[in-house]
């Protein structure tokens, strides 16, 4: 229907089955661009959104096999409150062990309609309210960017970040107060607590969130402390009085010895550290592959590699900039060195939506690049723009 260019860019955001807010403004862009009416642009994206979505669907039940009935009733079940518990996935889970299913398969499919249902329930919060300041939570105009409250520039990725910081949180404070998971990283809420402080602190239901989170913290903690020393105290109480004293001095000692809580967190930091190295080591060889196909001249076959490669997890959002900013670029020099102007600014749209957020969109080298040359083209630039 559309111009090759477009339907690549189409192709590309539809691939995962999800459109997210940053896509489709790229998307519209472009498509605004090249004068497409953008009413019938948008049923268009949304006709072949659906589609895509049922495409996964059918795929996923072809190669899972389909779920039975009286589970998948199940799952509805448990889903009519809106989500899924630590409990209720042990009973589906256990539920399809007794049918014989595979147990991995099951638990993506009831990840899949936890993920649908969620999805609904955030559609129709949105139509009901406004848009939320995600930095100071107050309400603003829907089709304003800045916060008139605090002047915070309201953009999709500082709102999912949010939710992100948010799900974590609550999340977490379910798991204190249930007691189930009092060992889970404390590291790691540390970190959702640090970046909720420093961005988002004049929200004020972070700000009850972080409080809440803290003090939930600490009582689980204490309360898990008690009851550990407790089950050492009773488990030697059948065993004669020197032996007791002294199993019991030996597991107070050992508790709480320093030189266990350093190795612990010695091992945790040289697991993450080799999750990173392994993932730099992938990262590594896919740059040195990618620049082999462009030196002899394959700069398709380099842009497939970067289009397929899964970012991995052990980087966070600037380790993955600095990491293919590079790659992206080499490839971007070759386009334009052929004249090929129209692949370059694929290739840094597809840098953008894989990489980036607009501000490390817009300080990376691959936007410097384009910037330069398309102002030496006379070409237009505003696909490739963001936000001041």
């Amino acid at each position: 229907m559309y111009n090759e260019k477009l339907e690549a860019l189409i192709t590309a955001a539809l691939a995962d089955g999800v459109l997210t807010d940053k896509e489709k403004n790229l998307l519209f862009k472009k498509a605004e661009a090249m004068g497409i009416d953008l009413d019938e642009f948008e049923l268009v994206l949304n006709g072949r959104l659906a589609k895509r979505k049922k495409e996964m669907e059918a795929q996923a039940t072809k190669k899972n096999g389909a779920i039975p009935q009286e589970l998948d009733d199940l799952i509805k079940e448990y889903l009519s409150d809106g989500i899924i518990s630590p409990k209720e996935r042990q009973v589906l889970l256990n539920k399809a062990q007794a049918l014989g299913l595979n147990l991995d398969e099951v638990d993506l499919y009831i990840d899949a309609q936890q993920q649908k249902a969620d999805q609904a329930v955030a559609s129709a919060m949105n139509k009901r309210r406004g848009k939320t300041c995600p930095y100071c939570g107050s309400s603003i105009p829907e089709l304003t960017d800045k916060c008139p409250n605090c002047g915070g520039n309201i953009t999709p990725e500082a709102s999912k970040e949010l939710e992100e910081i948010i799900e974590y949180l609550e999340n977490a404070l379910v798991s204190f107060k249930s007691g189930e998971d009092v060992d889970k990283s404390k590291a790691e809420i540390e970190r959702y607590v640090r970046k909720a402080r420093m961005y988002y602190g004049n929200n004020p239901k972070i700000q009850r969130l972080v409080e809440e989170v803290e003090e939930e913290s600490e009582a689980a903690e204490a309360a898990a402390k008690k009851k550990s020393l407790w089950v050492n105290i009773k488990n030697v109480t059948s065993v004669v009085v020197p032996v007791v004293l002294l199993l019991l001095l030996l597991g107070i000692c050992f508790y709480f010895s320093p030189d266990s809580e350093r190795k612990r967190k010695e091992e945790k930091q040289e697991e993450m550290l080799k999750k990173l190295q392994d993932a730099k080591e992938q990262t590594q060889s896919l740059g040195n592959k990618v620049l082999e196909m462009i030196n002899n001249g394959d700069l398709n076959g380099a842009k497939n590699e970067l289009s397929i490669y899964s970012i991995p997890d052990a980087f966070d959002s600037y380790d993955i900039v600095r990491e293919f900013d590079g790659m992206y670029l080499a490839l971007i020099k070759a386009y334009i060195e052929r004249g090929n102007f129209d692949e370059a600014e694929d290739v840094g749209i597809s840098f953008k939506l894989k990489i980036c957020n607009d501000y490390q969109w817009k300080e990376s080298s691959c936007y410097q690049k384009l910037k330069k040359e398309f102002k030496k083209k006379g070409r237009d630039f505003s696909a490739l723009k963001v936000g001041d």
